[in-house]
C-alpha cells in the first residue's frame, strides 16, 4: 500500500488538507443526497459559546462551587463527537470529555467551577475547548475546533468570631467593668472591622444609659489574606451619683452587626450596678442587705430616733450621778 503521508511525518499526524480531502472521499456518496439549499454544512463543524462570567463564593459554610452554562453547536450535516477539554488554571473543576452532538442541533454542556476556601478573591480565566473527532462515523481529527473563555470571580469575604472573658458581676456605682475579648477572622482580601461594647438593660433596651463612660481603646482589627486573631480590651466605667440599680448585659458587636432584643444567653458579661451605699465603717446603712433592711427608706428616721433616746438616756445617767454626789455630801 502506497504511503499517504507526506515525508518525514510522524505516524498519526495528517495535515488538515489531507483530512479534508479523506473525509470528502469517503462522505461523497452520502453529500450528494443532500439538496443544494440545504443550510448545513458538508464538513464538520463545531462552535461553543458560554457564560460570560459566574461567581463563585468561598466563605465558610458556602458550597465553593458554580455551574458554567455552554452550548455547543453542530451545523453540519453529520453527527459528531466531540471532544472536551478545559484549562481551570489556579481554580479546580469537572467536565464531561466528550459529547455527541447529532446533525444540525445545538446541544447544552454545563462545567463545575470550584476553589478552596483561601483561594484569593479576583478574577480567574477559564478555557473551554472543544474539538471533533468523528462525523458521520469517520476520524477528522483536527479538521474542526472552537473555544470559549469564561471569567470566574471569586467574591471577597471576611467573617470574624469572637469569645468574650470573664468579668462583670454585682458593681457599686463608680466601680469599672473591665473585660477582654478574643477575636478570630477569616478573609481571603487584606481588610479591616471594629468591634464596640453594647449596654442592654434587663428590660430589653440597647439605649446607652446616662453615666456610662466607655473608655474602652478602640478595637480595629487588621485582617490581611487568610486571616488572623487578635485581643480587645474594654472598659466601662459606671456613674457614681447612679441613683437606681441598673442591670443588664454586655456584648461585643461588630461594625454593622445587629444589637439583639435582649441579653443573649451566652458571650456576655452579665452585671448589675447598684448606687452607693451610705455606712458606718463596714456597717452599711441603706439598701436591701443593710441593718434596715425594706425599712431602709426610712433609715433617717429611725437613725434620729435612736440618737435621741441615746441622748435622753446620757442625760439621766448625769443626771442620777450628780444625785448621788448631792446625797453623799
Amino acid at each position: 500500500m502506497e504511503n499517504i503521508y507526506p515525508s518525514g511525518a510522524s505516524a498519526g499526524v495528517v495535515s488538515r488538507t489531507s483530512v479534508v480531502l479523506v473525509f470528502l472521499l469517503l462522505a461523497g456518496p452520502f453529500g450528494t443526497l443532500v439538496p443544494a439549499a440545504s443550510a448545513q454544512q458538508i464538513l464538520p463543524d463545531i462552535t461553543v459559546e458560554c457564560a460570560d462570567n459566574v461567581q463563585v463564593d468561598v466563605s465558610p459554610g458556602s458550597s465553593r462551587t458554580a455551574i458554567v452554562y455552554c452550548e455547543l453547536e453542530n451545523s453540519s450535516m453529520w453527527e459528531e463527537e466531540v471532544d472536551i477539554s478545559v484549562q481551570f488554571g489556579d481554580l479546580d473543576g469537572s467536565n464531561p470529555d466528550s459529547v455527541t452532538i447529532e446533525a444540525g442541533t445545538t446541544q447544552s454542556l454545563t462545567i463545575g467551577v470550584s476553589a478552596d476556601q483561601n483561594q484569593e478573591a479576583g478574577d480567574y480565566q477559564v478555557n473551554v475547548s472543544a474539538e471533533v473527532t468523528s462525523a458521520g462515523g469517520i476520524p477528522v481529527p483536527g479538521l474542526a475546533s472552537d473555544s470559549d473563555e469564561v471569567e470566574v470571580t471569586i467574591a471577597e469575604f471576611t467573617t470574624c468570631d469572637h469569645t468574650v472573658g470573664q468579668g462583670g458581676g454585682n458593681l457599686e456605682a463608680g466601680q469599672i467593668i473591665s473585660f477582654s475579648a478574643s477575636i478570630s477572622c477569616d478573609s481571603n482580601t487584606d481588610s479591616t472591622t471594629k468591634f464596640s461594647a453594647r449596654l442592654i438593660d434587663d428590660s430589653g433596651s440597647a439605649v446607652w444609659p446616662t453615666g456610662f463612660d466607655d473608655q474602652s481603646p478602640q478595637c480595629e482589627v487588621l485582617i490581611p489574606d487568610g486571616g488572623t486573631s487578635e485581643n480587645c480590651q474594654f472598659q466601662i466605667l459606671t456613674p457614681s451619683n447612679l441613683e437606681y440599680t441598673w442591670e443588664g448585659c454586655v456584648i461585643v458587636l461588630e461594625d454593622g452587626g445587629s444589637v439583639p432584643k435582649s441579653c443573649p444567653s451566652s458571650n456576655v458579661v452579665n452585671i448589675k450596678v447598684e448606687p452607693k451605699s451610705l455606712g458606718i465603717g463596714s456597717i452599711e446603712l441603706t439598701g436591701n442587705d443593710s441593718v434596715f433592711g425594706e425599712y431602709s427608706d426610712e433609715a433617717p428616721i429611725i437613725i434620729g430616733g435612736v440618737a435621741t433616746v441615746l441622748v435622753l438616756a446620757i442625760i439621766g445617767m448625769l443626771v442620777a450621778r450628780r444625785k448621788r454626789r448631792s446625797l453623799n455630801d
